[in-house]
């Protein structure tokens, strides 16, 4: 460990390892996490009607990744009676254990659209998963047609009703399941950019430094901090 800069790749609803972190705990004084903060979205709504579809779907994805992540936690307390509210949140309570600054360093709803107002308007409408939207909805109507002229008791009438109707309704809604997966990759470099710009500065003033991310940003973060001079130990 001969650098000041060490990152971890965290998985939201895992429970990160604990000896790693501890391990670089002991030599760091700041920690830098992740958490994108949407409690502004009402504003975002006020500024642009258009952005409403795409706020309620990311809404209802992180209410979903907050429900996941209770179901995590009531397993790690039923099996190794550990609490355990999130990978961040872990990681910060190890980090003030030791009395270590630890930041939140991410964008909000408002600051990513006025950055790039793609990430809300653009990725609805442009969204490749309208092909398969069509092609389900165009199976429906032929099945809500067919569907008729076939015994209710035959194999091809249980294929249809109960593998291909479902199916056909799951391409159709396609385009809304992919908008947070959609928007991460969207927003990523944006969110990043402010993490990147802090790593810097820290490090500039002589600080080492942790940085807990989703480990899909591992690889741009590592890389684009490179180019800036700064060489970060990745952990696992």
């Amino acid at each position: 460990m001969c650098c000041g800069c060490f990152i971890y790749g965290s998985v939201h609803v895992k429970m990160p390892r604990r000896d790693v972190i501890e391990r670089v705990l002991g030599i760091v004084d700041y920690v830098l996490l992740e958490g994108l903060n949407e409690k502004n979205w009402r504003e975002l709504v006020r500024r642009d009607w258009r952005t409403i579809i795409v706020v309620i779907v990311l809404l209802i994805y992180f209410k979903a990744l907050r429900l996941l992540t209770k179901i995590v936690s009531l397993y790690y307390r039923l099996r190794y009676g550990i609490g355990f509210k999130g990978d961040m949140e872990y990681v910060a309570e190890l980090a003030n254990n030791r009395h270590i600054k630890i930041e939140t360093v991410d964008e909000d709803l408002v600051s990513i659209y006025e950055k790039d107002r793609e990430a809300f308007t653009g990725i609805l409408w442009r969204n490749p998963f309208w092909t398969f939207s069509i092609i389900g909805a165009v199976i429906l109507i032929l099945l809500k047609h067919i569907l008729w002229f076939i015994p209710p008791t035959s194999l091809i009438f249980i294929i249809l009703k109960y593998i291909l109707l479902p199916l056909s309704v799951a391409f159709i809604i396609m385009p809304i399941l992919a908008i947070p997966e959609l928007f991460r990759r969207k927003t990523m470099t944006i969110r990043d950019a402010k993490l990147i710009n802090r790593v810097q500065e820290l490090i500039n003033q002589g600080h080492k430094v942790l940085i807990v991310r989703g480990e899909e940003h591992i690889e741009y973060i590592v890389g684009e901090l490179r180019k800036r001079g700064i060489e970060c130990e990745v952990l696992s």
